[in-house]
């Protein structure tokens, strides 16, 4: 009955604002378009635990959980709750079907506040990460999914609950987030770097490229704190993810050809700044992710003599229904600050080059690809810091691949030990995309390797994804924010031909495969009907490969004749770390057997008297 699930913590008159809320919680998101239900919410790290208050727009039940990672309701860890009679009750639920979601055995959300008005309904309650309770979903980093609803009227009784009458799922990152409570942003200024009323081209996918002059009021040095998204209001469909790259080309930019609407950036005849892309990346943002914080301690370098006089802006938009003559002014808003921080940031790309002979085959469930930065890339760079050990200490990180991907992380080696993930993101969602704060900073040494796995499920599609920028390839990039910057800062991707050089040798031998350009694979013109045998051919032929092309960006570039080099090794894994259930169920088999030990050696004792 209601009784045995009253948790009356405080009474039904405590009052509680949107605004006492945002400065209770470190985190906050809407959760739906129309904003009938908020999320707030605080991570206790030394506890494990997690504080959430929900706020809904409905004076009757409210809903809230964790998705397996699809979204849907079936498989997920909830709780419903609701304010009646002055009293707050919180009942905990697993969903196994679309029905009300029965009653878990143990209770591991705890009632901490309530609230309830003219309008709307609040609940907090916390968790812990990992209840040791299989009917919970632990929490973890990266990608989370969450699913809410909430009905208008309350329960009658815990087992007689009316279906929603309003729901929804969102992708939120939980653990990887800073506490934007802690940032003063007195005195900062900002800047913009958009675009100007371009026109969205008809086609799919588009990545467009407009050159921007350096703010002409910086011309001393300031430090690059925080930026955020600028989405043109109604194109939140259209501009999916966009990149900000330095341009060194001082002088030579036509003052009114190249600093109009900009180009399409893959029409490589006529683009006229395609050597930006050979500079620094300053900024990334993609679908979902909101405003990004440096830590304290970090800035991004503007205004100094080898500052770029100009910035390149990539949009990737994407249309799918072929809209004509959409007009967009999107870009990203930065801001910035005269009180210069210790160090200054940058960014490291880390992933598999997105070239055609990176391939997965169709119908396939789960298929892995691994993108190397091997020391032979990045020592150099590395031992050229400014920190007393050498090396770079990374903070936050940018995982991203396309419309196949499912799960993205990168791997941290060092002399073959594996040492622990820089990030993962195991629920990886196409259509949100946040930069993750790591937990603790990352100290990467000359001499180190790093390697960003991304696992991809092609089982709707009919022909092979090849690697690519456009929405129906694939990528595999990790965007390491790192301080101090590196005097050479390398891109670090990389290729393994040698699979798919083989594959066709043995399948396709007429085609006699011979390596002339890694932008060319004759088996993208092909329709190849795929069978088991020949996945699963190529699977080993990846997993087995002993070399791979490096793009050293100050080495070794992507043109023939193509350096080759032994792929890095892992010689000593990383032992899968225990969580606290495992050490409870540990610890409770140990007294087990401490006990068993006691009662035999009892029985044994009694024994020599009988």
């Amino acid at each position: 009955m209601l009784s045995s699930l009253v948790l009356a913590v405080f009474s039904a008159w405590f009052s509680v604002s949107a605004a006492d809320l945002s400065s209770e919680f470190a985190h906050n998101a809407v959760l739906d378009p129309q904003e009938l239900m908020k999320l707030y919410w605080t991570v206790d790290w030394e506890s494990e635990t997690v504080s959430f208050a929900v706020e809904a727009a409905t004076t009757g039940w409210v809903g809230f959980g964790f998705s397996s990672g699809n979204g849907r309701m079936v498989g997920s860890d909830v709780v419903i709750g609701w304010v009646k009679d002055s009293k707050g009750y919180l009942t905990d639920r697993f969903a196994d079907e679309e029905n009300l979601p029965p009653l878990d055995e143990e209770k591991n959300y705890e009632l901490t506040g309530f609230e309830e008005s003219d309008t709307k309904t609040v609940l907090k309650f916390f968790r812990k990460f990992d209840t040791c309770d299989p009917r919970d979903r632990a929490i973890k980093q990266g990608t989370t999914k969450v699913v809410f609803a909430y009905h208008t009227d309350d329960p009658e009784s815990d087992d007689d609950i009316a279906r929603h009458t309003f729901r929804g799922s969102r992708s939120i990152l939980l653990l990887n987030k800073m506490d934007e409570r802690q940032v003063n942003e007195t005195g900062w200024k900002d800047f913009l770097m958009h675009n100007k009323n371009i026109t969205i081209p008809k086609k799919r996918t588009t990545y467009w490229c407009s050159l921007i002059k350096a703010p002409a009021e910086i011309t001393t040095k300031y430090h690059i704190t925080k930026f955020e998204p600028y989405v043109q209001k109604g194109n939140e469909g259209f501009v999916h993810h966009l990149l900000i790259y330095e341009c060194h080309n001082r002088g030579q930019f036509n003052e009114s050809l190249h600093y109009g609407p900009g180009f399409d950036c893959h029409d490589y005849a006529n683009m006229p700044f395609l050597e930006c892309y050979f500079y620094s990346v300053v900024a990334a943002w993609a679908v979902g992710a909101e405003a990004f914080y440096y830590p304290p301690n970090v800035g991004y370098n503007i205004g100094t003599e080898d500052s770029p006089n100009s910035y390149m802006l990539e949009i990737h938009y994407d249309n799918p229904k072929g809209i004509e003559g959409r007009k967009d002014s999107s870009g990203l808003r930065f801001f910035y600050t005269s009180n210069i921080r210790k160090y200054d940031a940058g960014i490291l790309l880390v992933g598999e080059a997105s070239l055609p002979y990176f391939v997965i085959p169709p119908k396939q469930k789960t298929w892995m690809t691994v993108g190397y930065c091997p020391k032979e890339c990045s020592e150099e760079s590395l031992k050229s810091t400014k920190l007393p050990e050498k090396g770079i200490n990374v903070f936050a990180a940018f995982l991203h691949t396309h419309l196949q991907g499912r799960g993205i992380w990168t791997k941290h080696v060092r002399d073959g030990v594996e040492l622990p993930e820089i990030a993962r993101d195991d629920n990886y969602d196409f259509n949100f995309q946040d930069i993750q704060v790591l937990k603790d900073e990352v100290h990467v040494k000359p001499g180190d390797d790093l390697m960003t796995y991304c696992k991809y499920q092609t089982m709707d599609k009919d022909k092979m994804v090849v690697g690519g920028t456009a929405t129906s390839q694939e990528m595999c990039l990790s965007m390491l924010f790192y301080y101090p910057r590196m005097v050479k800062e390398p891109s670090c991707n990389s290729i393994q031909y040698k699979p798919v050089h083989e594959f066709i040798g043995k399948y396709f031998p007429y085609l006699k495969p011979h390596v002339k350009s890694l932008h060319y694979n004759p088996l993208v013109a092909m329709n190849i009907t795929w069978t088991e045998e020949m996945a699963s051919d190529l699977r080993r032929g990846y997993e087995q490969g002993e070399t791979l092309i490096p793009t050293c960006k100050h080495q070794w570039g992507m043109a023939p004749p193509y350096h080759v080099i032994p792929v890095p090794k892992i010689t000593q894994p990383l032992p899968p770390p225990k969580s606290d259930c495992q050490k409870d169920i540990e610890s409770i088999s140990s007294m087990k057997a401490a006990s068993l030990t006691l009662v035999l050696s009892l029985f044994g004792f009694m024994a020599m008297f009988l």
